[in-house]
């Protein structure tokens, strides 16, 4: 009796789901996911959820900076680097420069002719075209270092609690979005479209539910290694992946289409890993994923049949759309400003210096609604060396996490996949700007850059 009692007792200690097993790192940084799920969901800076969330994201990151060591450093070299870079990237153009080097920089003609005007020749003044622009975007960066750093200090099993911690909180907001669009009238922005969720923005919903297809396939995978109901676990899952396509088609958002489609082809991606001997996708693979993609057009035929298909009534509006006019007016001026850039976080003054007669409207662009576009206008050839950079360290992940075998392995190709349904997301809008999916791209890297078990065992 004294032996079974003792293995009952340890398997409840390494229970996954025991608090008390938790470290301070995953105590901190899920209180921090929890705030910023329920306070960063709008890229608005003029809100005041943000006056909560950065200061609590400064000290979480001050606190990860404690028992930040060397073994985290080597493991998790290149998002933090990326992460390190972007910051310095963004200070940097709000340093004050001397009047003949700002005057050389190009694209500040109107800025030095009001200067004329009002008789304030010869002032130093930043990069940055709109330093309060730049301050907002510099502040923004606390929540994903805070992330970022936390996360890097989390084991193996840690970071599976951090994946299911994370995919309850993108599934309670798409709940919420589901309440939305059954008319209850639940908004959490002054500024919000309709079943958005816990966001202000529906087509940042439904990226965000979009990259939670490889996050249940990862829950699924790591189960048997982390608890004894790994198949009740599978059952969970498989109604999660199902009930995604229905919530994703009741934002109404376009782009939720797309991205969830990219990322429900990627699941592939999660069965497969390059062993010893060339084994790569098994026949049970290849069948699961075929049951996958039958549920799921089930699950979408029955919600168009309901009559809450609002993102496939939205595609006959495409042509109407002025995503693409806009980008165009961008494309012209932008080799205004190269090659350093307007500044980070000045899209929305330089934008309105050049907008067209025939695209003046009561409201305004408040982003370009295309990231890799706003990246080279306002950070320049070093944001674009910046985000290649950062593309090659992916590819990198990627082909890395194909050799990671275990939970290890299936929280790199997670990571992998959700930070490439999120970069696509971007082509076409703006979710990173939000706190909600810049948290998620630092947790996301954490995932992809899991260094195995073992392979700490053998550093320590």
């Amino acid at each position: 009796m004294a032996v079974s009692r003792n293995k009952s007792q340890s398997l409840h200690t390494y229970s996954i789901f025991n608090p008390r097993d938790w470290s301070r790192q995953l105590i901190v940084l899920a209180a921090l996911i929890a705030i910023v799920f329920v306070t960063g969901g709008t890229s608005r800076y003029d809100t005041p959820h943000v006056m909560l969330l950065r200061p609590l994201a400064i000290a979480a990151a001050g606190f990860a900076l404690f028992s930040f060591n060397a073994d985290h450093w080597r493991a998790f070299r290149p998002p933090i680097i990326i992460l390190g870079c972007a910051i310095l990237l963004t200070a940097l153009h709000l340093v004050p420069l001397p009047p003949d080097v700002w005057r050389s920089l190009p694209g500040r003609e109107i800025i030095e002719q009001v200067d004329g005007f009002a008789g304030l020749e010869g002032i130093w003044r930043p990069l940055s075209m709109f330093p309060e622009g730049t301050q907002n975007a510099l502040y923004s960066l606390s929540v994903p270092a805070a992330a970022l750093l936390l996360g890097v200090q989390l084991d193996e099993r840690d970071r599976v609690r951090l994946l299911a911690l994370v995919t309850v909180m993108c599934m309670a907001s798409g709940l919420v979005g589901v309440a939305q669009a059954a008319g209850v009238d639940l908004r959490f922005y002054r500024v919000s479209s309709e079943s958005a969720g816990l966001f202000a923005n529906r087509n940042h919903q439904a990226a965000m539910l979009a990259a939670m297809f490889p996050m249940l396939a990862a829950i699924a995978l790591c189960a048997p290694a982390y608890t004894r109901q790994a198949r009740s676990v599978r059952l969970v899952v498989a109604a999660g992946m199902a009930a995604l396509v229905p919530l994703i088609l009741v934002t109404g958002s376009r782009m939720g289409l797309v991205v969830g489609a990219v990322s429900f082809a990627c699941l592939a991606f999660m069965r497969f890993s390059r062993r010893e001997g060339g084994e790569g996708f098994a026949l049970r693979g290849l069948m699961q994923a075929a049951a996958g993609v039958l549920i799921a057009a089930g699950m979408a035929a029955a919600t168009v049949f309901l009559a809450r298909d609002e993102a496939v009534d939205r595609m006959d509006g495409v042509g109407e759309e002025l995503r693409w006019p806009v980008w165009q007016s961008v494309i012209e001026f932008l080799p205004q400003y190269m090659p350093w850039g307007s500044g980070v976080g000045t899209f929305v003054p330089v934008y309105q210096i050049h907008e067209p007669a025939g695209l003046l409207m009561p409201s305004y662009f408040n982003q370009a609604h295309n990231d890799w576009l706003d990246i080279v206008l306002t950070a320049g050839l070093p944001g674009v060396i910046l985000a290649g950079a950062a593309l090659v360290m992916w590819a990198a992940a990627a082909r890395s996490a194909l050799s990671e075998l275990g939970a290890a392995g299936h929280l790199r190709r997670c990571g992998v996949i959700v930070i490439l349904v999120l970069a696509f997301a971007s082509a076409s809008d703006y979710p990173l700007r939000t706190p909600i999916g810049s948290a998620l791209l630092a947790v996301a890297a954490v995932w992809a850059w899991s260094p195995s078990s073992r392979r700490m065992q053998k550093e320590g």
